[in-house]
Protein backbone atom coordinates (compact mmCIF):
# COMPACT_ATOMS: atom_id res chain seq x y z
CA UNK A 1 0.00 0.00 0.00
CA UNK A 2 2.77 2.25 0.24
CA UNK A 3 4.17 4.96 2.57
CA UNK A 4 1.97 4.57 6.14
CA UNK A 5 0.42 7.61 7.83
CA UNK A 6 -1.58 8.22 11.24
CA UNK A 7 -5.25 9.29 10.96
CA UNK A 8 -7.28 10.09 14.31
CA UNK A 9 -10.74 8.94 13.63
CA UNK A 10 -13.07 9.04 16.59
CA UNK A 11 -12.88 6.15 18.74
CA UNK A 12 -17.08 4.74 17.56
CA UNK A 13 -16.51 5.23 13.98
CA UNK A 14 -13.55 2.53 14.16
CA UNK A 15 -14.77 0.56 16.25
CA UNK A 16 -17.68 0.16 13.43
CA UNK A 17 -14.75 -0.25 10.64
CA UNK A 18 -12.99 -2.66 13.26
CA UNK A 19 -15.92 -4.66 13.30
CA UNK A 20 -17.04 -5.08 9.85
CA UNK A 21 -13.40 -5.94 9.15
CA UNK A 22 -13.47 -8.71 11.37
CA UNK A 23 -17.09 -9.88 9.80
CA UNK A 24 -15.29 -9.34 6.05
CA UNK A 25 -12.28 -11.42 8.05
CA UNK A 26 -10.20 -8.37 5.75
CA UNK A 27 -7.49 -5.32 7.77
CA UNK A 28 -8.98 -2.56 8.53
CA UNK A 29 -7.28 -0.59 5.84
CA UNK A 30 -9.15 -2.72 2.54
CA UNK A 31 -12.67 -1.72 4.68
CA UNK A 32 -11.70 2.23 4.46
CA UNK A 33 -9.51 1.58 1.09
CA UNK A 34 -13.56 -0.03 -0.04
CA UNK A 35 -15.68 2.29 1.00
CA UNK A 36 -13.89 5.60 -0.33
CA UNK A 37 -13.86 3.85 -3.79
CA UNK A 38 -17.44 3.38 -3.75
CA UNK A 39 -17.85 6.92 -2.39
CA UNK A 40 -15.31 7.93 -5.58
CA UNK A 41 -17.52 5.84 -7.90
CA UNK A 42 -20.92 7.65 -6.64
CA UNK A 43 -22.06 10.75 -8.96
CA UNK A 44 -21.89 14.10 -7.74
CA UNK A 45 -25.11 14.64 -7.41
CA UNK A 46 -25.97 11.81 -5.45
CA UNK A 47 -23.65 12.82 -2.70
CA UNK A 48 -25.07 16.00 -3.15
CA UNK A 49 -28.78 14.78 -2.39
CA UNK A 50 -26.94 12.59 0.10
CA UNK A 51 -25.45 16.06 1.93
CA UNK A 52 -28.62 18.08 1.74
CA UNK A 53 -30.91 15.20 2.96
CA UNK A 54 -28.79 15.51 5.83
CA UNK A 55 -29.01 19.31 6.34
CA UNK A 56 -32.81 19.57 5.70
CA UNK A 57 -32.77 16.44 8.63
CA UNK A 58 -30.74 18.42 11.23
CA UNK A 59 -33.21 21.65 10.06
CA UNK A 60 -35.91 19.66 11.05
CA UNK A 61 -34.61 18.79 13.92
CA UNK A 62 -33.88 22.53 15.14
CA UNK A 63 -37.06 23.82 14.07
CA UNK A 64 -39.04 24.52 16.88
CA UNK A 65 -35.80 26.96 18.25
CA UNK A 66 -35.48 28.66 15.33
CA UNK A 67 -39.28 29.21 15.09
CA UNK A 68 -38.67 30.90 18.68
CA UNK A 69 -36.08 32.62 17.03
CA UNK A 70 -36.14 32.98 13.86
CA UNK A 71 -39.55 33.15 12.50
CA UNK A 72 -40.20 35.01 9.27
CA UNK A 73 -36.63 35.25 8.51
CA UNK A 74 -34.14 33.50 6.36
CA UNK A 75 -31.89 30.71 7.80
CA UNK A 76 -28.34 29.20 6.26
CA UNK A 77 -27.82 25.38 7.67
CA UNK A 78 -24.06 23.80 7.12
CA UNK A 79 -22.73 20.91 8.66
CA UNK A 80 -25.85 20.04 10.54
CA UNK A 81 -25.53 23.44 12.40
CA UNK A 82 -26.99 26.60 11.98
CA UNK A 83 -24.13 28.97 10.41
CA UNK A 84 -26.24 32.21 9.35
CA UNK A 85 -29.30 34.41 9.57
CA UNK A 86 -31.08 37.19 7.48
CA UNK A 87 -34.31 38.54 6.73
CA UNK A 88 -33.26 39.04 2.80
CA UNK A 89 -33.03 35.42 1.49
CA UNK A 90 -30.74 37.15 -1.39
CA UNK A 91 -28.11 38.93 1.29
CA UNK A 92 -27.92 35.74 3.20
CA UNK A 93 -27.08 33.36 0.02
CA UNK A 94 -24.38 35.94 -0.64
CA UNK A 95 -22.95 36.30 2.52
CA UNK A 96 -23.06 32.30 3.05
CA UNK A 97 -21.34 31.13 -0.43
CA UNK A 98 -18.67 33.59 0.16
CA UNK A 99 -18.16 32.27 3.61
CA UNK A 100 -18.55 28.38 2.06
CA UNK A 101 -17.49 28.23 -1.74
CA UNK A 102 -18.86 25.24 -3.24
CA UNK A 103 -20.92 23.83 -0.35
CA UNK A 104 -24.06 22.34 -0.13
CA UNK A 105 -25.71 25.06 2.31
CA UNK A 106 -29.75 24.71 3.02
CA UNK A 107 -31.05 27.95 2.95
CA UNK A 108 -34.50 27.78 4.14
CA UNK A 109 -37.60 30.27 5.52
CA UNK A 110 -38.04 29.45 9.10
CA UNK A 111 -42.37 28.77 9.21
CA UNK A 112 -44.39 27.53 11.72
CA UNK A 113 -44.35 24.11 9.70
CA UNK A 114 -41.11 23.05 9.17
CA UNK A 115 -42.16 21.58 6.28
CA UNK A 116 -44.63 22.99 3.46
CA UNK A 117 -47.93 21.12 2.83
CA UNK A 118 -48.27 20.48 -0.98
CA UNK A 119 -51.17 19.38 -2.02
CA UNK A 120 -51.76 18.58 -5.70
CA UNK A 121 -55.08 16.72 -7.37
CA UNK A 122 -53.91 13.28 -9.40
CA UNK A 123 -54.89 12.82 -13.03
CA UNK A 124 -57.24 9.34 -13.34
CA UNK A 125 -57.13 8.03 -17.00
CA UNK A 126 -60.04 5.82 -17.29
CA UNK A 127 -59.85 3.46 -20.45
CA UNK A 128 -63.49 2.50 -22.54
CA UNK A 129 -63.35 -0.66 -23.40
Amino acid sequence: MGENRTLEIPAKLYERIERLAAVRETPVAYVLEDALTLVEDQPVELVRSAEMSREEAAYQTMHNELFEKYAGQFVAVHGGKLVDVDDDELVLAARVNARFPKKIILLKQVQQAPMREINYRSIRIIREG
